[in-house]
């Protein structure tokens, strides 16, 4: 399996990061915003296995905005932790509240609380073994009620009185 990687580090900057707390981790190791979208990806991952096969499609998109946020929160935690932050700073403890933000969103996804509805890389066959699902008993609406058997035509029924309409669910007494 390739690796995921689900936000760009132009969406880093966007959606987690100001530009001089990018321009500082990036000056200092060039390359890590790329490393840590990938390590964040890959931690999303060890959470979207419970519901989804994953790589999830990349074209159309197989997913939304609501995962590349979260993976750029995770990605500015994994920077910022790596390089060093200040708990009393605003911003810096702006970065800890997403990174948990972003941990319980997936922690969601994991316990299956959220579906979210994403394309997977499943072979969806359509047959019985694609998912879930569901056998129900008979149906027991509009049937007759009388007792005896539909072949014979002998039925009796509880108040004496046979319905005359059957042949519009496709029987007739």
């Amino acid at each position: 399996m390739s690796q995921s990687q689900y936000a760009t580090t132009s969406q880093l900057q966007q959606l987690a990061l100001t530009p001089a707390a990018y321009a500082r981790f990036e000056a200092a190791s060039p390359g890590c915003a790329t490393a840590a979208l990938q390590a964040a990806s890959s931690i999303a991952d060890s959470y979207l296995v419970s519901q989804f096969t994953l790589p999830l499609a990349t074209s159309p998109q197989g997913w939304d905005m609501s995962l590349t946020i979260n993976v750029c929160w995770i990605a500015a935690w994994l920077l910022y932790t790596q390089f060093g932050y200040n708990p009393a700073a605003p911003t810096d403890e702006l970065i800890i509240k997403r990174y948990e933000s972003a941990a319980d969103w997936l922690k969601q996804i994991r316990d299956k609380k959220i579906f979210p509805v994403w394309v997977d890389s499943s072979p969806n066959t359509g047959n019985d073994e694609a998912g879930t699902f569901f056998v129900s008993d008979p149906p027991i609406g509009f049937t007759p009620r009388g007792i005896g058997q539909p072949d014979t035509g002998e039925y009796q029924y509880p108040n004496g009185i046979a319905p005359n309409n059957w042949w519009f669910w496709g029987w007739e007494p």
